[in-house]
């Protein structure tokens, strides 16, 4: 990274959003978020983070080698009636880049913008009612910190509502467009239509039904056929229910979730919960997930992060073979695990991990074995508790697997032979 160019882009990128607009009251603000820190195993050497689920998340706690960040520059302009416009852009510089929009890893993108997009809200028609366009992340995406895992993730260009009140509930309507890495220039297997592939989704949410905790989402996708990948689904549709606890189910303060997602075709498998990752998908794919996660407060010391998840796929098999291959395989996996979080005094805190993760893959020399990780770190922090930031925490970390699960693991753990690995590190976190 050259610090020049991304220090240049950060302050291009607060000038442009933090201009004043004529006649209005306006408002500018900058949030963000920091992480970066060093991982390394009993060797001296340099190590990724380890996981089975490369698709998915990991249990974070000592195990993230990367630098990440991320500043929300906002400005917000409000009339003399009331009605109001929020703009706002997303600047990310990541060591591992997977951004979906403009970045592919070596292309000299220092900087990645991953959102620009404009709401607007306090008209006399809809009070309540949020207008949007632009590129946006959904204002329901839904992750686990534990896991570092956007579980409910929909990204992409488009437009919408949010907070219509239809009676029952609060609806947000909104249509993504995500354009799939290397899709950008491929041909429609029927050549008498104009453009390229891309996945358009309408993504439909009822939240608090009834008064309750409960939300659900139906999303609907559809993709033209690509030429590259003729076998590929072009449709799908995704169902996600979420129970939402005032505490930690109902046993001690805190927060908590249940999460039940189903899709099939363009919604399934690593695209199961988000947009624009199903495109690789075989047409007949289908997965059904559950997820359990929260934090309950034990304490004036004591809090617990936990987090679990199982998810089922049939006719799995993205990426490998997707060009020629009309099956896949049955596909089982499941991840749980605590992260206890001691604070000592008000400055200082002892995080401790323990996670478990297993996957069972229905074919000959599949992955078939489980994977887990403990780690203990020491944590300097400016406030207590388990949300505050910023923090410098110093970690070890020891993990083990089963030899059939070693073909999940990075093959800098595995080249030679090794079925486990103690690693050491210190990492930087906030967000403000």
């Amino acid at each position: 990274m050259k610090l020049n160019k991304l220090t240049k882009g950060i302050i291009l990128g607060l000038f442009v959003t933090s201009t004043p607009a004529l006649a209005l009251d306006t408002t500018a603000e900058a949030h963000g978020y920091l992480k970066s820190g060093l991982l390394l195993n009993s060797d001296g050497t340099r190590v990724n983070s380890l996981g089975l689920f490369t698709s998915y998340g990991k249990f974070r706690l000592g195990n993230e080698q990367n630098t990440k960040i991320e500043l929300l520059p906002t400005v917000k302009l409000t009339t003399e009636e009331g009605t109001w416009a929020k703009v706002r852009a997303n600047l990310t510089h990541e060591t591992n880049c997977t951004s979906d929009w403009n970045c592919v890893d070596g292309d000299d993108h220092e900087i990645q913008y991953r959102e620009g997009y404009v709401e607007m809200g306090g008209f006399a028609f809809a009070p309540e009612s949020v207008f949007w366009a632009g590129k946006r992340y959904s204002s329901s995406n839904t992750s686990s910190h534990q896991y570092d895992w956007e579980y409910i993730q929909y990204n992409g260009t488009g437009g919408g509502v949010d907070k219509i009140d239809v009676g029952f509930a609060k609806m947000d309507v909104g249509v993504y467009a995500f354009t799939p890495d290397g899709e950008n220039e491929a041909a429609p297997t029927d050549t008498s239509t104009q453009g390229y592939p891309e996945d358009l989704s309408l993504n439909v949410w009822f939240k608090k039904l009834g008064d309750t905790g409960l939300d659900f989402q139906l999303v609907a996708h559809t993709m033209e056929k690509s030429a590259l990948r003729p076998n590929a689904p072009t449709n799908g549709i995704g169902l996600t229910g979420v129970y939402n606890f005032d505490d930690f189910y109902n046993i001690t303060n805190g927060y908590s979730r249940i999460t039940v997602q189903y899709g099939e075709g363009l919604a399934a498998g690593d695209s199961l919960g988000k947009n624009g990752w199903g495109y690789a998908n075989v047409k007949d794919a289908k997965s059904t997930r559950v997820v359990f996660d929260g934090v309950a407060n034990l304490n004036d010391s004591w809090e617990l992060s936990t987090f679990a998840f199982y998810q089922k796929d049939s006719d799995y098999n993205p990426w490998d073979s997707y060009s020629t291959g009309t099956t896949g395989i049955d596909r089982d996996i499941y991840s749980i695990g605590v992260r206890p979080h001691n604070q000592i005094t008000k400055n200082f805190a002892m995080q401790y991990e323990f996670g478990y993760e297993h996957v069972n893959e229905d074919i000959a020399d599949g992955a078939d074995g489980g994977f887990y990780k403990v780690t203990i770190a020491p944590t300097l922090m400016l406030e207590t508790g388990f949300w505050a930031r910023p923090q410098i925490r110093a970690f070890v970390t020891y993990a083990k697997w089963d030899d059939g699960a070693a073909s999940k693991i990075d093959s800098g753990y595995t080249r030679d032979g090794d079925n486990d690995a103690l690693n050491f590190g210190i990492q930087a976190e906030v967000w403000f």
